[in-house]
């Protein structure tokens, strides 16, 4: 196995790896804009390659993601479903004896 370090922009490291938390802290800087984001803007704008899996684990840690289903434009100009996260507000506490 080989070992996981961070440097100090905390992306991907001297061996090559991009940690997780490394990509909750991409996803979390970029939703504090305030404003909604499709899946697909910000795999491209965070390089999260597995957003919806990231972004669950983040809800599950307290993080107040809102998820919702809306519509936009595809390449051509048609519309299409697609789902929105917008950060809501700061952290929740959680419970103190857990370890999240």
């Amino acid at each position: 196995m080989f070992p996981r370090t961070e440097d100090d922009a905390g992306s991907i490291s001297a061996c090559g790896w991009d940690s997780t938390s490394a990509q909750h802290r991409r996803l979390i800087a970029h939703l504090e804009g305030g404003r909604r984001c499709t899946r697909a803007e910000l795999e491209r704008a965070c390089d999260v390659p597995s957003v919806t899996k990231r972004l669950s684990e983040l809800r599950a840690r307290g993080w107040p993601i809102e998820r919702r289903i809306g519509r936009t434009l595809s390449a051509n100009g048609a519309q299409r479903r697609a789902t929105f996260y917008r950060l809501t507000g700061p952290r929740l506490q959680r419970d103190l004896f857990t370890d999240t």
